[in-house]
C-alpha cells in the first residue's frame, strides 16, 4: 500500500559580515616648560675699621713729650715749689723767734739753703702701659636680594581623531521550507 508522505526540507538562512576595524589616533605633541631664574645678587657696604694709638705718655717718659706738655708740667711744679717755699719761711722764721733754744738757727737755715735743689721733673713716669692702643671695629652691611625661579608652563591638548569600524552585512544563503508529496491520495487542506 501506498502511503502518502509529505517531506519537508527546510534550510536556515546564513548571514555573512563584512567588518572593517575602527581605528584611533592620538597624537600628543610635547609640552613646552621653560624654567628661568633670576640671579641672587649680594651688596656688601663696609666702613673701615680705626685704630688709634697714643704714645704721648711713652715719649714723654723718654724726655720728648710736647712743648705744650712740658710748659703745663714746669708750671704745676713751679706751683709746688712756691708752696713748699712758702712753707719752709714759715718754719725757718719759727726756728729764727725760737731764740731760747741754743742753735745757731741763721747759720742752719743758711746752709740748708745752700744745699737745698729745687728739681723740676719734666719727663713722665715711665709705666709698662704708656701707649694706649684703641680699635673701632668698621661695620659691615650686608643686603641679599634672592633671585626667583619662574615657571611658564604650556600644556598642549591630545589630538585623537576616531575612525569608525563599518559593518556589512550580506546574505550568503537565503532561507527556505520546502514542502513535497509523494503517493496518490492527498488531500490538501491549507
Amino acid at each position: 500500500m501506498n502511503i502518502p508522505h509529505i517531506q519537508i526540507n527546510q534550510q536556515f538562512s546564513r548571514v555573512g559580515l563584512e567588518r572593517e576595524a575602527g581605528k584611533l589616533n592620538i597624537e600628543t605633541p610635547p609640552s613646552r616648560l621653560e624654567i628661568s631664574q633670576q640671579q641672587v645678587s649680594v651688596q656688601m657696604d663696609r666702613s673701615d675699621g680705626k685704630l688709634n694709638i697714643d704714645s704721648r705718655k711713652a715719649w714723654s717718659a723718654l724726655g720728648r713729650a710736647r712743648f705744650e706738655e712740658v710748659t703745663d708740667r714746669i708750671a704745676q711744679e713751679s706751683l709746688q715749689i712756691s708752696m713748699q717755699n712758702i712753707a719752709n719761711l714759715a718754719s725757718e722764721g719759727d726756728r729764727m723767734m725760737a731764740f731760747h733754744k741754743k742753735e745757731n738757727a741763721f747759720g742752719e737755715i743758711a746752709r740748708e739753703r745752700m744745699f737745698r735743689q729745687y728739681p723740676i721733673e719734666i719727663c713722665g713716669m715711665p709705666s709698662y702701659d704708656n701707649v694706649d692702643v684703641e680699635y673701632t671695629a668698621g661695620e659691615l652691611k650686608t643686603e641679599w636680594n634672592p633671585g626667583g625661579v619662574h615657571f611658564n608652563f604650556e600644556r598642549t591638548i591630545p589630538k585623537m581623531e576616531f575612525y569608525p569600524g563599518k559593518v556589512n552585512p550580506y546574505l550568503i544563503q537565503k532561507n527556505y521550507i520546502f514542502f513535497s508529496s509523494s503517493g496518490k491520495q492527498l488531500d490538501a487542506v491549507v
